[in-house]
């Protein structure tokens, strides 16, 4: 594909890039982490997580995002997707407005795993970002008062 019009993981890339350089410039610190591998989840499939989207960052990510976590923070969500017959495309910021932090994660999943994610948030009005690490352990949860952004129409 030519430079000019990028394929739309790139896009989502490139979307991550300019925004954590936005939040930079206005005095943010930012993590931008482009997710190993994402996944849907959804009800009663892992009993650890509720259901919502599964990000696995990179270990060099993953310990600022231990250090930078708090459950009770970022409060404000951003969401923005693009998306193919067969793909989702996200990049998902959280905002935690007192520490002046930004965690900016990408992620590319399945469309055909997202029907009982939406459907689950639909009847909650909630949805959830997990991180994890390569190894599976579980770093922190967002939760999204909010889940509409997250489904294509």
């Amino acid at each position: 594909m030519p430079d000019d019009d990028p394929d739309p993981w790139t896009r989502t890339l490139r979307e991550m890039k300019a925004l954590s350089a936005e939040l930079s410039e206005d005095g943010w610190d930012t993590l931008a982490s482009p997710a190993g591998d994402t996944a849907a989840i959804p009800p009663d499939d892992d009993r650890r997580l509720d259901p919502g989207f599964a990000h696995v960052v990179p270990d060099d990510d993953a310990d600022t995002f231990v250090e930078w976590f708090d459950p009770d923070g970022f409060e404000r969500t951003r969401v923005f997707r693009a998306a193919t017959p067969d793909r989702l495309f996200l990049l998902t910021v959280m905002l935690d407005e007192p520490s002046a932090r930004a965690i900016l994660i990408t992620g590319a999943i399945d469309r055909s795993s997202l029907p009982p994610v939406r459907a689950t948030a639909e009847e909650t009005g909630v949805t959830r970002s997990h991180v994890l690490r390569v190894d599976g352990t579980h770093l922190g949860s967002f939760r999204h008062a909010d889940p509409d952004p997250f489904f294509p129409e």
